[in-house]
């Protein structure tokens, strides 16, 4: 039969309802490992105790891709238990040059804050290192061009959970993120990050590793080399899973939900 006006407006009351509660259930969901993440190594504790103290890797900077609107980027960092706090010295690709800086993304309450950036060539021996300040519960993140001497440093306090508490940094990643058509990633088709020193409750240890995908785009992926070593490889002719590029300005937030 036909609908009276209330019940259109019911109807229509329920739908706004629902839309709603879902879009709360996207927000309350998302964490890491994020969309963008193609492949990643991801570190615990050995022993499924303690909280990260100190973690340092290095890496050459890539080949330099075809100019492009692409943005992405290597990286590594540390993570909250709950995947919702990110410290994270990035290299990315910005269309037409690499640069290094510092990132911190927060999901609840959403915030990002990024350092002073440097740009960075093809080759250079690059350095990051994330160390824990017991004193002022806080972690100190620093990303060195060891060829130009360029360095940054930023502190970053620890998000407190509850009254009195604060929360505990117990995860390790490193990935490679977002998705472009393949042939716009370096040619080389890998980084590898080396000299990963990894320690929980000041004592060096050889992590848990376990690697995964988000986004399975042009092969990426990645692999536990050895105790101190990982890489992560792509295929420049592989299948991607990426839209035809739109001409659009890419989004230079690496956590930000758009491209």
């Amino acid at each position: 039969g036909i609908l009276t006006h209330v019940e259109v407006v019911y109807k229509v009351k329920m739908a706004v309802r629902a839309l709603v509660l879902l879009a709360c259930v996207a927000v309350v969901l998302a964490q890491d490992p994020a969309e963008g993440w193609m492949g990643y190594a991801k570190g615990v504790s050995p022993s499924g105790q303690g909280i990260l103290t100190h973690v340092e890797a290095k890496w050459r900077c890539g080949l330099a891709p075809k100019p492009s609107q692409a943005f992405f980027s290597p990286w590594f960092g540390i993570e909250t238990s709950d995947n919702l706090n990110l410290i994270q010295p990035v290299n990315p690709w910005t269309g037409d040059e690499w640069l290094i800086y510092n990132e911190y993304f927060q999901w609840r309450p959403e915030h990002n804050e990024n350092s002073d950036q440097h740009t960075v060539k093809p080759g250079d021996l690059l350095f990051g290192s994330v160390t824990y300040n017991p004193d002022k519960h806080s972690y100190t993140m620093v990303h060195t061009n060891m060829d130009d001497g360029w360095s940054v440093s930023t502190e970053i306090p620890v998000q407190k959970q509850g009254l009195h508490g604060y929360k505990n940094y117990t995860i390790v990643y490193f990935v490679y993120e977002k998705v472009w058509q393949c042939d716009l990633y370096p040619a080389n088709g890998e980084v590898l990050f080396f000299d990963v020193k990894v320690e929980y409750d000041n004592q060096q240890v050889t992590p848990v590793w376990t690697t995964g995908i988000v986004d399975d785009n042009c092969n990426n992926r990645a692999h536990i080399v050895n105790s101190t070593a990982i890489s992560i490889t792509w295929d420049t002719r592989g299948t991607s899973s990426a839209p035809a590029p739109s001409g659009r300005i890419a989004n230079r937030t690496l956590h930000s939900r758009i491209l």
